[in-house]
C-alpha cells in the first residue's frame, strides 16, 4: 500500500507543468533517443517537474555503489545505512541540479513568460524540485514499501511503453515483437537461473552440510548494465546538447550533437559498448570475487574439490567474468538486432528501445515477485518466532 501511495504521489507530479515552457512534445533526441529518455525520465513529454525521472537516483546509485566498492570490507561494515543514505540524497542532489541545467538549454521557453535567463532558473529549480522529491520518494520506499526504487522505475517503463506501441502501430511490425519475446525470455532465464558451487564449511556437520553453497546468477549484475547504460548515455548527450545551445556557431559541437543519437550508427555503438563495459565494471566491483575468496579462507571453508586462497580467486575472477559478458553481450544483441532495423528503416525509430524496456520491466516484475515471496514466507513463520 505504501508503494502504490508512493506511485501514486509521484504520478500527480507528473501534471505539474514547468513554467514558461511550450506544452508541445519536444523535438530534440527524437526516436529512439527520445524512447530512451522516457525510460529513466519522467512526464518528459508533458515538460512537468518530473522530467528528470528517476536518472539523478539511478546516477547517484551507481557513483555511491561504485565509491563503496572500492573501499575494504572492513571499511564497508563501519559505514551506517543512515550515512550511506546521506550519501546517495548529497550525490542526487548534485545529479539533479547538472542535468536540470543541461536538460533547461533543450527546452522551447515562450518569449511572453519574461526574460530568458530568469524563466530557465525558474525552470532548472522545478526540475530539481522533481528530482529532489522523486529521490525521497524512492529512498522512502525502500524502508516503508515494497521494491525499493523499481515501482517508479516501473513507472517509466510502462507508460512510455504502452504509449509508443500504441502510436507507432507496434503490432504491424512483428520483426521487434520477435525481438522483445527474446529478450523477455533471456531476461527471465538469467533472472531466475543460478549458479551453485557447492560448499565445504567446516562450521557445519549434520545432514545440512550437502545443502551449502556459493550462488551466482548467470546474469550476476541482472539487468542493471541495460538501466545504468540507459542513464548514462543521456549525461554526455545532454551536455553536448548544452554546449551545442551555447555555441551555435561551432561545427564540432553541431556534429557531435547530431551524431550522438541513437538514430546514428555512432550513437548505437556507443550504447551498445556502454552495455557490456557497466556489465563487466559492476559485475567486478559489486561481487569482487577476490575479496570472496578471502573471506572464504579466512573462515575456513572452500569451494568443494578446490583449494582455498588463490586458487578459489582465479576460479571466480573467471567465472564472474565469463557470466557477466556472455550476459551482457545477450542484451546486447537484442538491443543490436533492434537499432539495426531501426537504422534500416524497417520499423519505426521510437520502436528501437521497445526491447530494452521490455527487458527492464521483465526484470522488475521477477525482482518484485520474489521479494512479495520473501514477505510471504517471512508471515508464515512469524508464528513460530
Amino acid at each position: 500500500m505504501f508503494a502504490a501511495l508512493v506511485v501514486f504521489i509521484y504520478l500527480l507530479c507528473w501534471y505539474v507543468p514547468l513554467y514558461g515552457v511550450t506544452t508541445k512534445p519536444t523535438t530534440d533526441g527524437v526516436g529512439g533517443q527520445y524512447f530512451l529518455t522516457m525510460l529513466v525520465g519522467g512526464g518528459r513529454d508533458r515538460q512537468s517537474m518530473m522530467t528528470l525521472g528517476v536518472a539523478p537516483y539511478i546516477n547517484a546509485s551507481l557513483l555511491v555503489q561504485v565509491a563503496f566498492a572500492f573501499r575494504s570490507s572492513a571499511s564497508r561494515a563501519k559505514v551506517s545505512k543512515v550515512r550511506s543514505d546521506r550519501w546517495m540524497l548529497r550525490v542526487a542532489l548534485a545529479f539533479a541540479f547538472i542535468m536540470a541545467l543541461m536538460r533547461s538549454f533543450g527546452l522551447s521557453l515562450d518569449p511572453n513568460a519574461g526574460p530568458a535567463g530568469v524563466v530557465r532558473l525558474v525552470v532548472t529549480l522545478e526540475m530539481f524540485a522533481g528530482a529532489l522529491l522523486t529521490t525521497v520518494l524512492c529512498m522512502l520506499n525502500e524502508r516503508r514499501g515494497a521494491g525499493a526504487s523499481m515501482p517508479v522505475i516501473l513507472v517509466n517503463v510502462v507508460v512510455p511503453l504502452a504509449r509508443g506501441m500504441g502510436d507507432n502501430r507496434f503490432l504491424d511490425f512483428p520483426d521487434v515483437g520477435l525481438v522483445c519475446a527474446a529478450a523477455i525470455a533471456v531476461t527471465v532465464l538469467m533472472e531466475n537461473s543460478l549458479i551453485r558451487l557447492p560448499l565445504q564449511r567446516v562450521s557445519i556437520h549434520n545432514v545440512h552440510a550437502d545443502q551449502n553453497y556459493l550462488a551466482y546468477k548467470r546474469a550476476p549484475m541482472g539487468i542493471m548494465p541495460v538501466m545504468f547504460a540507459s542513464s548514462a548515455f543521456l549525461l554526455p548527450y545532454f551536455l553536448v546538447n548544452m554546449l551545442a545551445s551555447l555555441h551555435p556557431e561551432n561545427a564540432a559541437l553541431a556534429a557531435a550533437h547530431d551524431e550522438l543519437v541513437l538514430t546514428r550508427p555512432l550513437g548505437a555503438a556507443v550504447y551498445l559498448v556502454l552495455i557490456v563495459v557497466l556489465s563487466l565494471l559492476f559485475s567486478f566491483l559489486m561481487l569482487n570475487p577476490r575479496e570472496t575468496a578471502h573471506q572464504l579462507q579466512r573462515n575456513g571453508d572452500s569451494i568443494v574439490g578446490m583449494y582455498a586462497g588463490g586458487q578459489t580467486a582465479r576460479f571466480l575472477t573467471a567465472l564472474v567474468a565469463k557470466w557477466s559478458f556472455l550476459s551482457a553481450l545477450l542484451q546486447a544483441a537484442c538491443m543490436a538486432v533492434s537499432l539495426a532495423l531501426s537504422l534500416s528503416g524497417a520499423i519505426p525509430a521510437a520502436l528501437a528501445m521497445t526491447p530494452a524496456s521490455t527487458m527492464i520491466l521483465a526484470s522488475i516484475v521477477c525482482s518484485l515477485v520474489q521479494e512479495l515471496k520473501s514477505y510471504y514466507r517471512y508471515d508464515a513463520y512469524r508464528f513460530f518466532m
